[in-house]
């Protein structure tokens, strides 16, 4: 071999070599390339939240009374605005929902039971008391029975959840019908129990919104204060609600 051809072939393989670093180096680029891609690509983690979002707390109110004196009416107005006069008696238990924010912010739901008023049920009530968030004891103004009954309530209610901080309310319903029962009989039955009355009329509206707003406050604060009383400024306002209802064995009493 000459020196031409030993100089030409030296010449190649300096060519070769450069041609072989060349592509070394575009393989190590392209292989970032489709790193980054991948890596891109993925799904990046989320950022933790300055706050986490508050827990939202159902709370369970239970009507007790006998047949006949609104729960069902009560309850339907305020779920769906309805009132029906010819609404069958309670067979077993019913329940709504009802979901309300506070200043547009937080929010809780409220869980409505609604349990039969006659004597073969009252067991089956009894199931629903130990977890019974808040009771309302109703009666209607028009029926004294109803009225002299709710001291049975009351202790059939306390024998089995007695703890102190559960709100309970005396409720007489049908305020819009003449009353047969003495204001001052009311008062007194209310005090003597250390009791919040509240006259209502399903029919009417009338203080319907506002007991279940005054509840649902009550409960709210309780649950976030754990029972400092200084917050009770806070406003409710209601937005949404279920139109479903859920029933274990039949209908509700008027």
């Amino acid at each position: 071999m000459d020196k031409k051809e030993k100089e030409k072939e030296k010449e190649n393989k300096n060519e070769k070599i450069k041609v072989d670093e060349k592509e070394k180096e575009n393989i190590k680029k392209q292989g970032k390339e489709n790193e980054k891609i991948k890596e891109d690509g993925k799904p990046k983690k989320k950022e933790k939240k300055e706050k986490e979002e508050k827990e939202v707390k159902t709370f369970k109110i239970i009507t007790l009374g006998n047949s006949g004196v609104g729960k069902t009416s009560i309850i339907n107005r305020y779920i769906k605005n309805q009132f029906d006069t010819n609404i069958a008696s309670t067979l077993g238990m019913n329940f709504d929902y009802k979901e309300i924010h506070f200043n547009n912010k937080d929010k809780i739901i409220l869980k409505l039971l609604d349990t039969a008023g006659q004597e073969k049920y009252k067991s089956l009530a009894k199931s629903y008391f130990k977890n019974a968030d808040a009771v309302l004891f109703v009666f209607s103004v028009d029926d004294k029975e109803s009225f002299n009954t709710i001291n049975e309530w009351m202790e059939s209610f306390n024998s089995i959840n007695s703890k102190i901080n559960v709100p309970r309310y005396l409720v007489g319903n049908k305020n819009d019908l003449e009353r047969k029962i003495e204001q001052n009989s009311i008062d007194e039955f209310a005090r003597n129990n250390k009791i919040q009355f509240v006259s209502t009329s399903a029919k009417t509206k009338n203080n319907i919104d506002e007991l279940f707003e005054e509840i649902g406050k009550k409960l709210y604060i309780d649950f976030l204060t754990k029972g400092d009383k200084g917050q009770n400024s806070i406003n409710i306002k209601i937005i949404k609600k279920d139109q479903q209802s859920k029933c274990c064995l039949g209908r509700a009493d008027t």
